[in-house]
């Protein structure tokens, strides 16, 4: 049902798309052949925790993958396990004596891909509803929501949570053939697309807000796409380098190089 309802769509609007998702929530759909955004879509935040610092229990979450880090005595110190393997584990307690409880909610997003429209969602706690059949105008994807509690038993007061939002635990494979690396920045919505093969800038946009993941959307559902981080600097610098190779024929950015064969 969810493969008639994924594939019914042409080819010629799904292949090109590419979803990026920012910290803030957003879903947005990008031709990634110009660059044009073509609609947003906009959702809770991919990460909810709290702002102020705890002496001796904060921490610090990856909205990239829910790693976590732990501010102690000034220092930050990255934990074994993410908060969505904490979930999977919990109730559980680990040798420093911090209890961890949390649920996991797993939906399906209805989406018209043209418009950017969310047209409904399918979850656990519709099992009456049968899957959406809008098979003409919409794709299915997938959204995993983790809730997570950290609690020092000695002090009730000692309290941490967390949400994190995931759309790769329902992902395919990478696709091989995707014409194009992209690096983002640390702290914006910079993203940029650099053909690999021809050495050249293919676009240059600002999404808004720093990109947490990015995803190709195609006839077969959605593909994670890798990209690169790095500062803003390093960002605007590829730019400056990149055009003077387009324009004098000079050998691509070696810092560029330096990434890419890592």
């Amino acid at each position: 049902m969810l493969d008639q309802i994924i594939q019914s769509h042409p080819s010629t609007v799904l292949s090109s798309t590419l979803l990026v998702s920012t910290i803030d929530g957003y879903l947005k759909g990008i031709d990634f052949h110009s660059g044009e955004v073509k609609w947003s879509l906009k959702e809770d935040p991919v990460l909810i925790s709290p702002k102020t610092i705890r002496r001796g229990f904060t921490f610090i979450p990856d909205p990239q993958d829910g790693g976590l880090y732990i501010l102690k005595d000034g220092q930050l110190k990255k934990l074994p396990y993410s908060i969505p393997q904490l979930v999977s584990a919990s109730p559980c307690r680990t040798a420093d004596g911090v209890l961890y409880a949390g649920s996991k909610k797993d939906v399906w997003l209805e989406i018209d891909p043209n418009k950017g429209i969310k047209v409904g969602e399918l979850s656990q706690s519709q099992a009456d509803r049968q899957c959406p059949l809008n098979k003409n105008t919409s794709i299915l994807i997938g959204r995993s929501e983790y809730k997570l509690t950290m609690m020092d038993p000695e002090n009730r007061d000692r309290q941490w949570n967390a949400t994190f939002t995931d759309y790769s635990s329902h992902l395919l494979s990478i696709d091989p053939s995707y014409p194009y690396q992209h690096f983002t920045s640390t702290v914006d919505g910079q993203v940029l697309a650099v053909n690999v093969a021809e050495g050249n800038v293919v676009w240059k946009i600002d999404v808004g807000n720093t990109v947490v993941a990015m995803y190709i959307l195609q006839s077969d559902g959605l593909h994670k796409l890798s990209y690169t981080v790095v500062g803003k600097e390093t960002l605007e610098e590829f730019v400056k380098c990149f055009k003077k190779h387009e324009i004098t024929g000079v050998g691509l950015p070696a810092i560029y190089l330096s990434l890419i064969f890592i």
